[in-house]
This record gives C-alpha cells, structure tokens and sequence, in this order.
C-alpha cells in the first residue's frame, strides 16, 4: 500500500463516498424492495393477474442479484466511473420505459432494466466503502448499510403520498428520477483509492470457479444463503397483500411495512456489538431463526398490535443478517478475490429471489391461504440458516 493511498483512506473523500452509498442505497432498495407497496397500483395500471405482479418482482429482483453477481466477479478489472454512469442511463431508460409501456412485456423489460441498473449499483457500493478505509472500515460499512434499511423505512409513505396525488407512471418519475441524478452524482466520485485498481488479486478464472465449486463447505454455505432470505423476499413481494387478507387495512400494512426497515437500522448497530461477543456466524444465525419463527407467526396476526411485534422481530431479523453476510463470507472464503466471492453470492440469492414469491402465489392458490406456503418458507429460511452456519465454520487446523 502506497503512502499516497494511505493519506486517501479514511479521508474526507472516503466519507464522502460513503454518504453518497448511503443516498444510492435508501433509493435503490426504496424502490425495488418496497414492491408490495405499490403493487396493487401496477396491477390496475397493466391489468394483470396476481401471479403476473409476482413474476414483474420475481424478475426485478433475480435481475438485480444477477447482475449484481456478474459485476462483482469482473469489477476489479474495469474503472468504475463508467459502470456507474452505464447504471444510471440504464436506469433512466427503464423509467421512461414505464411511461411508454402499457403491456406485460413492456412493464417486465422496464423493471428487469431496474432490476440490473440497481443491483449494479448495489454491488458497487458495498465492495467499494472498505476499500476507501483502513481503521474505520468496520464503522463506514455499519453506517453505509443502514442506507438499506433506511429505504424500507422511508419509501412506502413517499410512495402513498404520491399515488394519492399520481398515477404509478408519475410516482415513478419523481422517485426514479431522483434515482438516476444521484447516481449519476455518484459516477463523478466513485473510484477506487489511488495505487488500488484490482491488479493485486489472484485470478479469477475457470480454475478458481471449480476448486471453489466443488469445496462442499462453500456449497452448502451457497445454497444457505439463498435460503436464508427466503423470507425477506415474502415481505417485499406480498406482505401487504398477507395483512389485508387477515383484516388489517392495506394502508395501515403499506405504512407499518416501513418498520421493518426503520428497526433494522438500529438492529444493524447492535448486532455489530453482538458480533464482537459471541461471533457474527451465531448473531447472523439468531436473526435469521427469529425471521423465520416471525413468517410461521405471519398467517396468525389479524389486529395491528401483533402485527408491530412481528414487524420488529423482521426489523431485528434483517438487522443481523444484511451487515454480517458480507465479512463472513469473505473471511471463510476470498478475501483476495473479495467482490467475485460476493458476487457469486449474489447470484445464488437471485435464485430466491426469483423462486419465492411465484412460489408463494402457486401455493396460495393450491391450498386455499396463506398459512401452509408461510410455515414451508420459515422451514426453508431455518434450513438456510443451519447450512450458511456448517458452511462457514473456520477451516480446521
């Protein structure tokens, strides 16, 4: 590490960076995890099925882990200015394509475009915050995704404040292109630190992909980690549409799904503590058992005390998993290929992402409610939480 590198890190830059993570990260996720709040407006606007709205999120979100998965195994070979301007044109295009469109091919191509512009994004920030750090690193990531829950929290009333007063296409425009300028902001600054340009890591070739690939510990802890955010993908897609067949009001349950991210937020600060005293593979575990006892409580809660319970129990949930994943996987397995090891992280999740919620809607409609897909998709969440857990357990000797 050069000196010039060292006077860059943990600078006022660095912070800077991370300020504008924090902005990119609220609006991204704002947008693509808050789906159930505006997925009633989408349906009337295309006049489509439910099983329909399910596939425009199951699409958005495996697009955004895909493609957030493919820039994490090339990103060390490229500057990153031009990827995050491509991510903010990408962006762009896909909002005034919502505004043009009026048919299901027209609404998937603009939200799989989202879904790629955002996940690019995503990835971007989170590989590039402790590269700008050496003795805060662990605070600048703590704070930078806080951005993620922040979005959750503050999203869905912005978005019903705009269609009480616009249609989803003018919604969109407002919070799509609020988007897009900061990203584009963000592609003005975001670089690597000086002396840093990814030449210092080891190859990621085919040779790389297979030893990892056939390692069973680093297979069980992949296919663990898809499951462990089975639940979370519920929330996004349908948890408004849970609540209002349970008798709560669909307004109440839009605002109140905001809680989950507003308590994450703290939660994320909390669990780094909890992590620092009885290790982060058993705080991400103990989060990820509490989210899924919450989605087997799910189908029980009718009245709006018990529903703010279980919103906090996700809130803690998501607060534990979202800031230790990264550090776990990353210590266990790369830290010399970091990004690509995320990355490939990252396309595992996509595989949720995309399964879950047409899973939930073909079973609803096969048993007649909600209760039976929710209790499968707890058992899948505890499953993925034992093998992310056995996978990565520190290499003996």
């Amino acid at each position: 590490m050069t000196d010039v590198q060292d006077s860059a890190l943990d600078s006022l830059t660095s912070w800077l960076i991370v300020a504008l993570g924090v902005l990119l990260l609220v609006l991204v996720w704002g947008i693509v995890f808050t789906f159930t709040v505006y997925s009633q407006a989408l349906e009337s606007a295309f006049g489509l099925t439910s099983l329909r709205v399910s596939s425009v999120f199951s699409i958005t979100t495996a697009a955004f882990y895909v493609a957030g998965g493919a820039i994490g195994v090339v990103i060390a070979r490229v500057p990153l200015r031009p990827v995050v301007a491509a991510a903010g044109v990408v962006f762009a295009t896909a909002v005034a394509l919502l505004q043009v469109s009026a048919s299901y091919p027209g609404l998937v191509l603009a939200f799989g475009l989202l879904g790629t512009a955002g996940g690019t994004v995503f990835v971007v920030v989170i590989s590039l915050v402790p590269q700008w750090f050496d003795e805060y690193q662990g605070r600048a990531m703590g704070v930078t995704m806080t951005g993620n829950g922040l979005g959750v929290f503050a999203l869905p009333p912005v978005w019903l404040w705009l269609l009480e007063r616009t249609s989803i296409r003018g919604a969109f425009v407002v919070v799509g292109g609020a988007t897009v300028g900061v990203i584009l902001l963000a592609s003005l600054l975001y670089r690597r630190p000086p002396g840093r340009r990814g030449t210092d890591v080891s190859p990621v070739d085919s040779t790389w992909l297979r030893s990892n690939l056939t390692d069973r510990a680093f297979l069980a802890s992949l296919a663990g980690f898809a499951l462990i955010w089975s639940w979370y993908f519920v929330l996004s897609a349908d948890f408004v549409g849970i609540l209002t067949e349970n008798g709560i009001r669909r307004t109440l349950a839009a605002t109140a799904f905001g809680i989950v991210g507003g308590v994450s937020v703290a939660a994320r600060v909390a669990s780094g503590e909890f992590a620092d005293r009885i290790g982060m593979r058993v705080t991400l575990a103990a989060g990820v058992a509490l989210a899924a006892l919450g989605m087997v409580a799910l189908p029980l809660v009718t009245t709006p005390l018990p529903m703010y319970a279980l919103l906090v129990c996700f809130g803690v949930g998501l607060g534990a998993v979202a800031p230790l994943f990264s550090p776990i996987i990353i210590e266990r397995f790369g830290p010399a290929n970091a990004t690509a090891i995320v990355g490939i992280f990252t396309v595992a999740e996509a595989t949720t992402a995309f399964s879950i919620p047409i899973v939930l809607n073909v079973l609803t409609g096969i048993t007649g409610g909600y209760a039976p897909p929710l209790v499968l998709i707890g058992g899948l969440t505890l499953l993925g939480a034992w093998l992310f857990y056995r996978g990565t357990a520190p290499q003996a000797g």
